[in-house]
């Protein structure tokens, strides 16, 4: 577990998706059966260098009723992106 600060928030993540070299839809694959593994409220953080997340992560949230807390480029050129469960 780490924290994380997300709009000026703490947040605990709790695990890691590391999806670095994976082409689309398997970074979000990879996101959803780590989701299926937490409880309610958890968080987990997705890490993946192929474009497609941008598009593919948000409808994966909007579908499946999850939050997506944050999706951004770090300075390794790696998409970062924090998904908190909110539905089982």
């Amino acid at each position: 577990m780490k924290e994380v600060e997300i709009n000026g928030k703490a947040v605990t993540v709790v695990s890691t998706v590391d999806a670095v070299g994976l082409f689309c839809p398997l970074p979000v694959v990879k996101l959803k059966i780590e989701m299926e593994k937490l409880k309610l409220n958890e968080v987990a953080e997705l890490l993946a260098d192929d474009g497609g997340v941008l598009e593919d992560l948000p409808t994966y949230c909007r579908e499946t009723n999850q939050k997506l807390l944050s999706l951004s480029k770090n300075k390794d050129d790696i998409f970062v992106a924090y998904v908190e469960k909110q539905r089982e």
